[in-house]
Protein backbone atom coordinates (compact mmCIF):
# COMPACT_ATOMS: atom_id res chain seq x y z
CA UNK A 1 0.00 0.00 0.00
CA UNK A 2 1.69 3.40 -0.98
CA UNK A 3 0.01 6.80 -0.23
CA UNK A 4 -0.79 9.81 -3.15
CA UNK A 5 0.92 12.78 -1.38
CA UNK A 6 0.07 16.21 -3.50
CA UNK A 7 -1.83 19.05 -3.16
CA UNK A 8 -5.77 18.54 -2.76
CA UNK A 9 -5.61 14.79 -3.88
CA UNK A 10 -6.38 12.29 -1.09
CA UNK A 11 -4.62 8.89 -0.51
CA UNK A 12 -4.92 6.10 -2.92
CA UNK A 13 -4.06 2.06 -2.94
CA UNK A 14 -2.47 -0.08 -5.35
CA UNK A 15 -0.20 -2.51 -5.48
CA UNK A 16 3.05 -2.31 -7.50
CA UNK A 17 2.63 -5.62 -10.37
CA UNK A 18 2.68 -6.47 -13.76
CA UNK A 19 -0.79 -8.12 -13.15
CA UNK A 20 -2.98 -6.90 -16.19
CA UNK A 21 -6.03 -6.92 -14.54
CA UNK A 22 -4.94 -4.34 -11.64
CA UNK A 23 -7.14 -1.13 -11.20
CA UNK A 24 -4.34 1.24 -10.14
CA UNK A 25 -7.45 4.19 -10.08
CA UNK A 26 -10.27 2.72 -8.09
CA UNK A 27 -13.51 5.09 -8.08
CA UNK A 28 -13.39 5.80 -4.76
CA UNK A 29 -10.36 7.83 -5.11
CA UNK A 30 -11.24 9.12 -8.38
CA UNK A 31 -14.07 10.61 -6.73
CA UNK A 32 -12.36 11.74 -4.21
CA UNK A 33 -10.08 14.00 -6.25
CA UNK A 34 -10.61 17.62 -5.26
CA UNK A 35 -9.40 21.16 -6.68
CA UNK A 36 -10.13 24.89 -6.17
CA UNK A 37 -9.84 25.74 -9.97
CA UNK A 38 -13.35 25.88 -10.97
CA UNK A 39 -13.60 29.47 -9.74
CA UNK A 40 -13.94 31.72 -11.58
CA UNK A 41 -11.38 34.18 -10.45
CA UNK A 42 -8.63 31.47 -12.21
CA UNK A 43 -10.03 32.11 -15.67
CA UNK A 44 -10.38 35.72 -15.19
CA UNK A 45 -6.36 35.64 -13.95
CA UNK A 46 -5.99 33.58 -17.62
CA UNK A 47 -7.22 36.77 -19.66
CA UNK A 48 -5.65 39.20 -17.86
CA UNK A 49 -1.81 37.52 -17.80
CA UNK A 50 -2.92 36.93 -21.69
CA UNK A 51 -3.15 40.34 -22.52
CA UNK A 52 -0.18 41.01 -20.63
CA UNK A 53 1.90 38.23 -22.43
CA UNK A 54 0.50 39.70 -25.60
CA UNK A 55 2.20 42.85 -24.67
CA UNK A 56 5.46 41.48 -24.17
CA UNK A 57 5.29 40.06 -27.02
CA UNK A 58 4.51 43.03 -29.20
CA UNK A 59 7.59 44.80 -27.37
CA UNK A 60 10.07 42.55 -28.91
CA UNK A 61 11.83 45.07 -31.38
CA UNK A 62 13.68 44.38 -34.70
CA UNK A 63 16.62 44.98 -35.90
CA UNK A 64 18.89 44.37 -32.74
CA UNK A 65 21.66 41.48 -32.15
CA UNK A 66 19.47 38.21 -31.05
CA UNK A 67 16.16 39.42 -32.33
CA UNK A 68 15.97 36.24 -34.83
CA UNK A 69 16.73 33.70 -31.38
CA UNK A 70 14.71 35.56 -29.21
CA UNK A 71 11.70 35.38 -31.08
CA UNK A 72 12.52 31.73 -32.23
CA UNK A 73 12.90 30.97 -28.31
CA UNK A 74 9.54 32.49 -27.11
CA UNK A 75 7.79 30.75 -30.06
CA UNK A 76 9.47 27.48 -28.37
CA UNK A 77 8.73 27.98 -25.04
CA UNK A 78 4.89 28.94 -25.84
CA UNK A 79 4.23 26.12 -28.15
CA UNK A 80 6.24 23.33 -25.28
CA UNK A 81 4.60 24.84 -22.61
CA UNK A 82 0.93 24.15 -24.15
CA UNK A 83 -0.25 27.63 -24.68
CA UNK A 84 0.16 28.90 -27.84
CA UNK A 85 -3.00 28.97 -28.65
CA UNK A 86 -3.71 31.55 -27.23
CA UNK A 87 -1.06 34.00 -29.68
CA UNK A 88 -1.71 32.52 -32.94
CA UNK A 89 -1.44 35.96 -34.38
CA UNK A 90 1.77 37.20 -32.50
CA UNK A 91 3.43 33.44 -33.14
CA UNK A 92 2.91 33.90 -37.06
CA UNK A 93 3.88 37.59 -36.85
CA UNK A 94 6.93 36.55 -35.34
CA UNK A 95 7.74 33.30 -37.14
CA UNK A 96 7.13 35.39 -40.46
CA UNK A 97 9.89 37.86 -39.26
CA UNK A 98 12.50 35.17 -38.90
CA UNK A 99 11.79 33.36 -41.94
CA UNK A 100 11.99 36.46 -43.79
CA UNK A 101 16.04 36.07 -43.42
CA UNK A 102 15.96 32.11 -43.29
CA UNK A 103 18.77 31.30 -46.20
CA UNK A 104 17.87 27.58 -47.06
CA UNK A 105 21.49 27.19 -47.91
CA UNK A 106 23.54 28.41 -44.53
CA UNK A 107 21.06 29.37 -41.92
CA UNK A 108 20.66 32.11 -39.55
CA UNK A 109 22.30 34.26 -36.84
CA UNK A 110 21.50 35.35 -33.49
CA UNK A 111 20.32 38.22 -35.16
CA UNK A 112 18.95 40.15 -38.48
CA UNK A 113 21.77 41.90 -39.07
CA UNK A 114 24.35 38.61 -38.15
CA UNK A 115 26.85 37.41 -41.01
CA UNK A 116 27.94 35.00 -38.89
CA UNK A 117 25.50 31.68 -38.95
CA UNK A 118 24.87 30.01 -35.77
CA UNK A 119 24.12 26.33 -35.22
CA UNK A 120 21.64 26.90 -32.53
CA UNK A 121 19.73 29.39 -33.66
CA UNK A 122 19.65 27.05 -36.83
CA UNK A 123 18.60 24.00 -35.55
CA UNK A 124 16.12 25.80 -33.43
CA UNK A 125 14.85 27.49 -36.08
CA UNK A 126 14.46 24.92 -38.45
CA UNK A 127 12.12 22.79 -35.57
CA UNK A 128 9.90 25.72 -34.77
CA UNK A 129 9.32 26.76 -38.11
CA UNK A 130 8.42 23.52 -39.90
CA UNK A 131 6.08 22.69 -36.24
CA UNK A 132 4.24 25.84 -37.90
CA UNK A 133 4.57 24.47 -41.31
CA UNK A 134 6.71 26.81 -43.17
CA UNK A 135 8.84 25.59 -46.25
CA UNK A 136 12.17 24.72 -44.50
CA UNK A 137 14.72 21.84 -45.79
CA UNK A 138 16.91 20.10 -43.73
CA UNK A 139 19.91 20.24 -45.94
CA UNK A 140 20.83 23.61 -44.40
CA UNK A 141 22.43 21.62 -41.34
CA UNK A 142 24.69 20.50 -43.81
CA UNK A 143 26.85 23.84 -43.11
CA UNK A 144 27.20 23.16 -39.75
CA UNK A 145 29.33 19.91 -40.64
CA UNK A 146 32.89 19.83 -40.53
CA UNK A 147 34.99 17.26 -42.90
CA UNK A 148 35.24 14.46 -40.07
CA UNK A 149 31.37 14.87 -39.82
CA UNK A 150 30.82 16.96 -36.92
CA UNK A 151 28.41 19.28 -35.66
CA UNK A 152 29.81 22.65 -35.19
CA UNK A 153 28.91 25.61 -33.96
CA UNK A 154 29.28 28.14 -37.11
CA UNK A 155 28.46 27.76 -40.80
CA UNK A 156 31.62 27.18 -43.22
CA UNK A 157 34.10 26.51 -40.06
CA UNK A 158 34.98 23.06 -42.02
CA UNK A 159 38.37 22.78 -40.06
CA UNK A 160 36.74 23.25 -36.49
CA UNK A 161 36.57 20.41 -33.96
CA UNK A 162 33.66 20.18 -30.84
CA UNK A 163 34.53 22.37 -27.92
CA UNK A 164 34.50 21.33 -24.03
CA UNK A 165 31.34 19.48 -23.47
CA UNK A 166 30.59 21.58 -20.78
CA UNK A 167 29.78 24.66 -22.68
CA UNK A 168 26.76 25.97 -22.44
CA UNK A 169 26.11 27.33 -26.18
CA UNK A 170 27.17 23.57 -27.67
CA UNK A 171 24.95 22.15 -24.68
CA UNK A 172 22.05 24.12 -26.03
CA UNK A 173 23.01 23.64 -29.87
CA UNK A 174 23.04 19.96 -29.30
CA UNK A 175 19.76 19.69 -27.62
CA UNK A 176 17.81 21.87 -30.28
CA UNK A 177 19.98 19.79 -32.81
CA UNK A 178 18.19 16.80 -31.42
CA UNK A 179 14.83 18.34 -31.03
CA UNK A 180 14.91 19.58 -34.54
CA UNK A 181 15.89 15.66 -35.51
CA UNK A 182 12.60 14.35 -34.39
CA UNK A 183 10.96 16.47 -37.24
CA UNK A 184 12.72 14.33 -40.18
CA UNK A 185 11.12 13.83 -43.85
CA UNK A 186 11.52 10.97 -45.84
CA UNK A 187 15.30 11.34 -47.32
CA UNK A 188 16.65 13.39 -45.22
CA UNK A 189 19.79 11.69 -44.31
CA UNK A 190 21.58 14.81 -42.76
CA UNK A 191 18.96 14.17 -39.80
CA UNK A 192 19.68 11.23 -39.44
CA UNK A 193 23.44 11.97 -38.94
CA UNK A 194 21.84 14.97 -36.48
CA UNK A 195 20.31 12.61 -34.49
CA UNK A 196 23.17 10.13 -33.82
CA UNK A 197 25.47 13.28 -33.26
CA UNK A 198 23.60 14.92 -31.14
CA UNK A 199 22.20 11.79 -28.96
CA UNK A 200 25.89 10.74 -28.23
CA UNK A 201 26.70 14.00 -27.13
CA UNK A 202 24.08 14.55 -24.60
CA UNK A 203 24.54 11.27 -23.00
CA UNK A 204 27.78 12.13 -22.75
CA UNK A 205 26.60 15.31 -21.22
CA UNK A 206 24.38 13.58 -18.51
CA UNK A 207 27.39 11.33 -17.40
CA UNK A 208 29.39 14.45 -16.38
CA UNK A 209 26.25 15.91 -15.36
CA UNK A 210 28.00 16.77 -11.72
CA UNK A 211 30.06 19.26 -13.42
CA UNK A 212 26.90 21.18 -15.38
CA UNK A 213 25.87 24.37 -13.42
CA UNK A 214 22.72 24.83 -16.14
CA UNK A 215 20.45 22.50 -14.71
CA UNK A 216 17.66 23.45 -16.74
CA UNK A 217 19.37 22.50 -19.96
CA UNK A 218 20.37 18.69 -18.36
CA UNK A 219 16.51 18.14 -17.68
CA UNK A 220 15.86 19.48 -20.80
CA UNK A 221 18.17 16.65 -22.59
CA UNK A 222 17.04 13.93 -20.79
CA UNK A 223 13.42 14.49 -21.70
CA UNK A 224 15.25 14.98 -25.71
CA UNK A 225 16.71 12.08 -25.62
CA UNK A 226 13.33 9.99 -24.02
CA UNK A 227 10.48 11.61 -25.57
CA UNK A 228 10.55 12.90 -29.48
CA UNK A 229 8.28 14.76 -30.59
CA UNK A 230 6.23 12.16 -32.98
CA UNK A 231 5.68 9.87 -29.78
CA UNK A 232 5.00 12.37 -27.15
CA UNK A 233 1.75 14.73 -26.54
CA UNK A 234 1.19 18.84 -25.78
CA UNK A 235 -0.42 18.47 -22.03
CA UNK A 236 2.76 16.17 -21.35
CA UNK A 237 5.63 18.05 -22.85
CA UNK A 238 3.65 21.30 -21.19
CA UNK A 239 3.91 19.56 -17.71
CA UNK A 240 7.71 18.54 -18.10
CA UNK A 241 8.98 21.80 -19.66
CA UNK A 242 7.31 23.57 -16.89
CA UNK A 243 9.85 21.49 -14.42
CA UNK A 244 12.47 22.20 -17.14
CA UNK A 245 11.96 26.46 -17.20
CA UNK A 246 11.34 26.49 -13.24
CA UNK A 247 15.12 25.62 -12.41
CA UNK A 248 16.08 29.04 -14.37
CA UNK A 249 14.62 31.95 -14.44
CA UNK A 250 16.62 33.73 -16.95
CA UNK A 251 15.32 31.06 -19.82
CA UNK A 252 11.57 33.40 -19.93
CA UNK A 253 11.43 36.67 -20.85
CA UNK A 254 8.85 37.73 -18.27
CA UNK A 255 7.91 35.25 -15.23
CA UNK A 256 4.27 36.47 -16.03
CA UNK A 257 4.50 33.56 -18.79
CA UNK A 258 5.52 30.90 -16.20
CA UNK A 259 2.61 31.96 -14.49
CA UNK A 260 -0.04 31.67 -16.88
CA UNK A 261 1.19 28.17 -17.60
CA UNK A 262 1.18 26.97 -14.03
CA UNK A 263 -2.06 28.42 -14.16
CA UNK A 264 -3.68 27.00 -17.48
CA UNK A 265 -2.46 23.59 -16.80
CA UNK A 266 -4.44 23.62 -13.57
CA UNK A 267 -7.38 24.68 -14.68
CA UNK A 268 -7.39 22.28 -17.67
CA UNK A 269 -6.44 19.73 -14.95
CA UNK A 270 -9.80 20.87 -13.22
CA UNK A 271 -11.97 20.24 -15.92
CA UNK A 272 -9.79 16.99 -16.64
CA UNK A 273 -10.93 15.69 -13.38
CA UNK A 274 -14.62 16.03 -13.50
CA UNK A 275 -14.68 14.14 -16.51
CA UNK A 276 -12.53 11.49 -15.15
CA UNK A 277 -15.37 11.61 -12.41
CA UNK A 278 -18.11 10.41 -14.88
CA UNK A 279 -15.56 8.32 -16.68
CA UNK A 280 -15.30 6.33 -13.39
CA UNK A 281 -19.10 5.97 -13.04
CA UNK A 282 -19.26 4.69 -15.95
CA UNK A 283 -17.17 2.05 -15.44
CA UNK A 284 -17.76 1.17 -11.49
CA UNK A 285 -22.32 1.03 -12.50
CA UNK A 286 -20.77 -1.39 -15.46
CA UNK A 287 -19.97 -4.30 -12.99
CA UNK A 288 -17.33 -5.89 -15.32
CA UNK A 289 -14.76 -5.91 -12.42
CA UNK A 290 -16.89 -8.31 -11.04
CA UNK A 291 -17.52 -10.78 -13.87
CA UNK A 292 -14.01 -11.44 -15.47
CA UNK A 293 -10.30 -10.64 -15.17
CA UNK A 294 -9.71 -8.04 -17.70
CA UNK A 295 -7.86 -5.42 -18.37
CA UNK A 296 -9.41 -2.44 -16.14
CA UNK A 297 -7.28 1.01 -17.67
CA UNK A 298 -10.30 3.41 -18.01
CA UNK A 299 -8.76 6.62 -16.48
CA UNK A 300 -5.09 5.29 -18.58
CA UNK A 301 -7.43 5.17 -21.45
CA UNK A 302 -8.99 8.96 -20.94
CA UNK A 303 -4.95 10.21 -20.42
CA UNK A 304 -4.60 8.57 -24.26
CA UNK A 305 -7.72 10.94 -24.25
CA UNK A 306 -6.41 13.77 -23.34
CA UNK A 307 -3.28 13.32 -25.89
CA UNK A 308 -5.58 13.29 -28.71
CA UNK A 309 -8.04 16.04 -27.41
CA UNK A 310 -6.76 18.31 -24.83
CA UNK A 311 -8.89 21.29 -25.37
CA UNK A 312 -11.29 22.27 -22.46
CA UNK A 313 -14.23 22.63 -24.43
CA UNK A 314 -14.30 19.09 -26.21
CA UNK A 315 -15.14 17.16 -23.19
CA UNK A 316 -17.83 14.71 -24.79
CA UNK A 317 -14.74 13.74 -27.22
CA UNK A 318 -12.30 13.00 -24.79
CA UNK A 319 -15.18 10.46 -22.83
CA UNK A 320 -16.28 8.97 -25.33
CA UNK A 321 -12.71 7.65 -26.95
CA UNK A 322 -11.94 6.69 -23.49
CA UNK A 323 -14.88 4.62 -23.47
CA UNK A 324 -14.24 3.12 -26.82
CA UNK A 325 -10.54 2.33 -25.92
CA UNK A 326 -12.02 0.29 -22.54
CA UNK A 327 -14.62 -1.55 -24.78
CA UNK A 328 -11.97 -2.84 -27.50
CA UNK A 329 -9.36 -3.82 -24.68
CA UNK A 330 -13.12 -5.52 -22.96
CA UNK A 331 -13.30 -7.15 -26.16
CA UNK A 332 -9.77 -7.95 -26.76
CA UNK A 333 -9.48 -9.93 -23.57
CA UNK A 334 -12.68 -11.96 -23.92
CA UNK A 335 -11.66 -12.80 -27.46
CA UNK A 336 -8.56 -13.61 -26.22
CA UNK A 337 -8.20 -15.23 -23.24
CA UNK A 338 -12.10 -16.28 -22.41
CA UNK A 339 -14.28 -17.16 -25.17
CA UNK A 340 -14.03 -20.06 -27.54
CA UNK A 341 -13.65 -19.42 -31.47
CA UNK A 342 -17.25 -20.87 -31.56
CA UNK A 343 -18.11 -17.95 -29.28
CA UNK A 344 -15.83 -15.15 -30.34
CA UNK A 345 -17.97 -16.31 -34.06
CA UNK A 346 -21.04 -15.47 -32.29
CA UNK A 347 -19.91 -12.18 -30.62
CA UNK A 348 -18.78 -10.97 -34.03
CA UNK A 349 -22.21 -12.08 -36.04
CA UNK A 350 -24.12 -10.72 -33.31
CA UNK A 351 -22.07 -7.30 -34.38
CA UNK A 352 -22.65 -8.06 -37.50
CA UNK A 353 -26.40 -8.35 -37.69
CA UNK A 354 -27.15 -4.76 -36.49
CA UNK A 355 -26.13 -5.12 -32.41
CA UNK A 356 -28.60 -8.41 -32.43
CA UNK A 357 -27.77 -9.67 -28.52
CA UNK A 358 -30.23 -12.44 -29.22
CA UNK A 359 -27.33 -14.55 -31.33
CA UNK A 360 -25.33 -14.46 -27.83
CA UNK A 361 -27.81 -16.08 -25.91
CA UNK A 362 -26.45 -19.22 -25.05
CA UNK A 363 -23.01 -18.25 -24.00
CA UNK A 364 -21.90 -18.24 -20.30
CA UNK A 365 -24.11 -15.48 -18.56
CA UNK A 366 -20.74 -13.29 -17.53
CA UNK A 367 -19.55 -13.19 -20.75
CA UNK A 368 -23.34 -12.19 -22.37
CA UNK A 369 -23.52 -9.49 -19.56
CA UNK A 370 -20.13 -8.09 -20.34
CA UNK A 371 -21.18 -8.22 -24.57
CA UNK A 372 -24.76 -6.43 -23.60
CA UNK A 373 -22.55 -3.31 -21.57
CA UNK A 374 -20.45 -3.03 -24.58
CA UNK A 375 -23.96 -2.83 -26.96
CA UNK A 376 -25.52 -0.54 -24.44
CA UNK A 377 -22.62 2.01 -24.38
CA UNK A 378 -21.95 1.83 -28.12
CA UNK A 379 -25.63 2.64 -28.69
CA UNK A 380 -25.05 6.00 -26.33
CA UNK A 381 -22.39 6.84 -27.87
CA UNK A 382 -24.19 6.10 -31.75
CA UNK A 383 -27.06 8.36 -30.01
CA UNK A 384 -24.77 11.14 -29.36
CA UNK A 385 -23.11 11.32 -32.65
CA UNK A 386 -26.31 11.45 -34.48
CA UNK A 387 -27.72 14.21 -32.23
CA UNK A 388 -24.39 16.01 -32.98
CA UNK A 389 -24.10 15.41 -36.61
CA UNK A 390 -28.09 16.20 -37.65
CA UNK A 391 -28.39 12.76 -39.51
CA UNK A 392 -28.11 9.25 -38.00
CA UNK A 393 -24.90 7.85 -37.47
CA UNK A 394 -25.60 3.71 -36.95
CA UNK A 395 -24.60 2.97 -40.58
CA UNK A 396 -20.49 4.18 -40.32
CA UNK A 397 -20.40 3.12 -36.69
CA UNK A 398 -21.69 -0.14 -37.43
CA UNK A 399 -19.55 -0.56 -40.38
CA UNK A 400 -16.71 0.72 -38.27
CA UNK A 401 -17.51 -2.13 -35.39
CA UNK A 402 -17.87 -4.83 -38.25
CA UNK A 403 -14.60 -3.85 -40.09
CA UNK A 404 -12.87 -4.66 -36.17
CA UNK A 405 -15.19 -7.06 -35.45
CA UNK A 406 -14.41 -9.14 -38.69
CA UNK A 407 -10.78 -8.58 -38.61
CA UNK A 408 -10.45 -9.69 -34.90
CA UNK A 409 -12.51 -12.78 -36.04
CA UNK A 410 -9.70 -13.59 -38.69
CA UNK A 411 -6.92 -12.80 -36.15
CA UNK A 412 -8.84 -15.43 -33.59
CA UNK A 413 -9.05 -18.21 -36.70
CA UNK A 414 -5.02 -17.73 -37.17
CA UNK A 415 -4.23 -18.40 -33.33
CA UNK A 416 -6.43 -21.44 -33.03
CA UNK A 417 -5.91 -22.86 -36.61
CA UNK A 418 -1.42 -21.95 -35.44
CA UNK A 419 -1.65 -20.33 -38.77
CA UNK A 420 1.28 -18.09 -39.83
CA UNK A 421 0.00 -15.85 -43.05
CA UNK A 422 2.40 -13.80 -45.11
CA UNK A 423 3.32 -10.48 -43.95
CA UNK A 424 0.91 -8.56 -46.52
CA UNK A 425 -2.12 -10.69 -45.46
CA UNK A 426 -1.53 -9.89 -41.86
CA UNK A 427 -0.79 -6.14 -41.76
CA UNK A 428 -3.93 -5.55 -43.19
CA UNK A 429 -5.96 -7.61 -41.11
CA UNK A 430 -3.78 -6.87 -37.87
CA UNK A 431 -4.26 -2.59 -38.40
CA UNK A 432 -7.62 -2.76 -38.67
CA UNK A 433 -7.78 -4.43 -34.54
CA UNK A 434 -5.22 -1.76 -33.90
CA UNK A 435 -8.78 -0.73 -33.99
CA UNK A 436 -7.33 3.60 -34.95
CA UNK A 437 -10.36 4.25 -36.81
CA UNK A 438 -12.61 3.21 -33.97
CA UNK A 439 -10.89 5.55 -31.49
CA UNK A 440 -10.77 8.41 -33.62
CA UNK A 441 -14.06 8.25 -35.28
CA UNK A 442 -16.22 8.30 -31.88
CA UNK A 443 -14.75 11.85 -31.03
CA UNK A 444 -14.68 13.50 -34.21
CA UNK A 445 -18.15 12.75 -34.59
CA UNK A 446 -18.94 14.74 -31.37
CA UNK A 447 -16.27 16.99 -31.47
CA UNK A 448 -16.81 18.35 -35.32
CA UNK A 449 -20.96 18.63 -36.57
CA UNK A 450 -21.84 18.41 -39.85
CA UNK A 451 -18.89 16.49 -40.99
CA UNK A 452 -19.74 15.45 -44.69
CA UNK A 453 -19.71 11.37 -45.74
CA UNK A 454 -16.72 10.82 -47.88
CA UNK A 455 -14.57 12.59 -44.30
CA UNK A 456 -16.51 10.48 -42.23
CA UNK A 457 -15.31 7.29 -43.92
CA UNK A 458 -11.57 8.59 -44.27
CA UNK A 459 -11.40 8.30 -40.48
CA UNK A 460 -12.38 4.87 -40.26
CA UNK A 461 -11.39 2.79 -43.73
CA UNK A 462 -8.12 4.60 -43.99
CA UNK A 463 -8.67 6.11 -47.19
CA UNK A 464 -5.57 8.16 -47.42
CA UNK A 465 -1.61 7.17 -47.26
CA UNK A 466 -1.83 9.84 -43.81
CA UNK A 467 -4.89 7.66 -42.25
CA UNK A 468 -2.99 4.34 -43.21
CA UNK A 469 0.45 5.07 -41.70
CA UNK A 470 -1.48 6.20 -38.20
CA UNK A 471 -2.74 2.85 -38.27
CA UNK A 472 0.37 0.99 -39.33
CA UNK A 473 2.81 2.72 -36.84
CA UNK A 474 -0.04 1.96 -34.01
CA UNK A 475 0.03 -1.71 -35.47
CA UNK A 476 3.45 -2.01 -35.64
CA UNK A 477 4.84 -0.89 -32.64
CA UNK A 478 2.49 -3.05 -30.82
CA UNK A 479 3.85 -6.14 -32.28
CA UNK A 480 7.67 -5.00 -31.78
CA UNK A 481 7.13 -4.38 -27.95
CA UNK A 482 4.58 -7.95 -27.45
CA UNK A 483 5.92 -10.27 -29.42
CA UNK A 484 8.20 -12.35 -26.76
CA UNK A 485 4.28 -11.94 -24.85
CA UNK A 486 2.28 -13.10 -27.98
CA UNK A 487 4.14 -15.68 -28.22
CA UNK A 488 3.39 -16.61 -24.47
CA UNK A 489 -0.43 -16.59 -24.98
CA UNK A 490 0.02 -18.76 -27.99
CA UNK A 491 -0.26 -15.64 -31.22
CA UNK A 492 1.38 -17.03 -33.75
CA UNK A 493 0.99 -14.09 -36.05
CA UNK A 494 2.27 -11.07 -35.61
CA UNK A 495 4.32 -8.50 -38.09
CA UNK A 496 8.14 -9.83 -37.10
CA UNK A 497 6.56 -13.97 -36.94
CA UNK A 498 5.01 -13.37 -40.32
CA UNK A 499 8.28 -11.14 -41.72
CA UNK A 500 9.87 -14.03 -41.00
CA UNK A 501 7.80 -16.35 -42.68
CA UNK A 502 8.45 -14.22 -45.80
CA UNK A 503 12.31 -14.20 -45.88
CA UNK A 504 13.37 -17.81 -44.46
CA UNK A 505 17.02 -16.26 -44.11
CA UNK A 506 16.16 -14.13 -41.51
CA UNK A 507 16.51 -14.91 -37.90
CA UNK A 508 14.56 -13.82 -35.03
CA UNK A 509 17.01 -10.55 -34.51
CA UNK A 510 17.18 -10.21 -37.57
CA UNK A 511 13.39 -10.06 -38.51
CA UNK A 512 13.46 -7.63 -35.05
CA UNK A 513 16.21 -5.02 -36.42
CA UNK A 514 14.36 -4.68 -39.85
CA UNK A 515 10.89 -4.26 -38.19
CA UNK A 516 12.23 -1.52 -36.08
CA UNK A 517 13.31 0.05 -38.92
CA UNK A 518 10.49 -0.04 -41.10
CA UNK A 519 8.68 1.16 -38.12
CA UNK A 520 11.14 3.99 -37.65
CA UNK A 521 10.74 4.96 -42.03
CA UNK A 522 6.87 4.68 -41.21
CA UNK A 523 7.17 7.16 -38.75
CA UNK A 524 8.95 9.48 -40.49
CA UNK A 525 6.97 9.41 -43.23
CA UNK A 526 3.88 9.94 -41.11
CA UNK A 527 5.93 13.30 -39.70
CA UNK A 528 6.95 14.05 -43.07
CA UNK A 529 2.66 13.88 -44.42
CA UNK A 530 1.58 16.11 -41.14
CA UNK A 531 4.24 18.41 -41.54
CA UNK A 532 3.95 18.77 -45.40
CA UNK A 533 3.68 22.64 -45.81
CA UNK A 534 1.90 21.63 -49.05
CA UNK A 535 -0.87 19.48 -47.74
CA UNK A 536 -4.37 21.15 -46.60
CA UNK A 537 -4.67 19.38 -42.68
CA UNK A 538 -8.14 19.70 -41.27
CA UNK A 539 -8.84 20.06 -37.27
CA UNK A 540 -9.85 16.42 -37.40
CA UNK A 541 -6.68 15.49 -39.00
CA UNK A 542 -4.64 16.76 -36.28
CA UNK A 543 -7.00 14.81 -33.71
CA UNK A 544 -6.60 11.88 -35.39
CA UNK A 545 -2.58 12.47 -35.71
CA UNK A 546 -1.96 13.48 -32.03
CA UNK A 547 -4.33 10.23 -31.23
CA UNK A 548 -1.18 8.35 -33.09
CA UNK A 549 1.40 10.17 -30.76
CA UNK A 550 -0.24 9.71 -27.99
CA UNK A 551 -0.27 5.70 -28.70
CA UNK A 552 2.97 5.95 -29.56
CA UNK A 553 3.78 7.41 -26.20
CA UNK A 554 2.18 4.23 -23.95
CA UNK A 555 5.14 2.10 -25.84
CA UNK A 556 8.00 4.55 -24.97
CA UNK A 557 9.51 1.93 -22.24
CA UNK A 558 7.07 -1.02 -23.59
CA UNK A 559 3.43 -2.02 -23.61
CA UNK A 560 2.00 0.74 -21.53
CA UNK A 561 -1.40 -0.32 -22.55
CA UNK A 562 -0.86 -4.03 -20.83
CA UNK A 563 0.98 -3.33 -17.74
CA UNK A 564 1.05 -0.60 -15.30
CA UNK A 565 5.12 -0.31 -15.00
CA UNK A 566 5.59 1.41 -18.14
CA UNK A 567 5.97 4.60 -17.65
CA UNK A 568 2.48 5.71 -18.18
CA UNK A 569 1.81 5.84 -14.28
CA UNK A 570 4.12 8.82 -13.96
CA UNK A 571 2.09 10.50 -16.92
CA UNK A 572 -1.13 10.18 -15.06
CA UNK A 573 0.06 11.24 -12.00
CA UNK A 574 1.08 14.52 -13.44
CA UNK A 575 -1.24 15.18 -16.54
CA UNK A 576 -4.30 14.03 -14.53
CA UNK A 577 -4.10 14.03 -10.65
CA UNK A 578 -0.96 16.08 -9.49
CA UNK A 579 -1.29 20.21 -9.64
CA UNK A 580 1.49 22.23 -10.29
CA UNK A 581 2.45 24.07 -7.19
CA UNK A 582 1.90 28.07 -8.31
Amino acid sequence: MSTLKGANISSVSFVETPEKSLNLWNDGFVQSMQTSYADSEYRERVETLVKQVKILLKEMQTGFDGDLIERLEMVDALHCLGIDRYFQAEIKEALDYVYRFWDGSVGIGLGCESTTKDLNTTALGLRVLRLYRYHVSADVLKNFKNKNGQFISHGGDNDSNLIDIRDEYMMRSMINLLRASSLAFLGETVMKDAKVFSSAYLKQLLEKSEDIKQKSYLKEAEYALLYEWPSTFPPWEARSYIEIYELDNSRLKDKIILELVKLDFNILQYIYKMEMKKLSSWWRNSGVSKLIAVRERSIEYYLLAVSAIDNAEFGSSRIALAKVATLVSLLDDLFDDHLTLEQVELVINAIIQGWDISIVQNIPSNFKKIVEFVFKTLQELTSEATQIQGRDMIQFITKAWVDYAEASLKQAQWKEGQYVPTYKEYITIAATTGASGLLSLHPILLAFPNLEDDAIEKIFLSKSRFYELIWLTGRIVDDIHDFEDDKLHGQTASAISCYMKDHHEYSEEDAVIHMNNHFDDLLTELTSEFLNPDKVLLEWDKLYFNLGRGVQSFYIFGDGFSYHDKGVKQRVFKVLFDLVKA
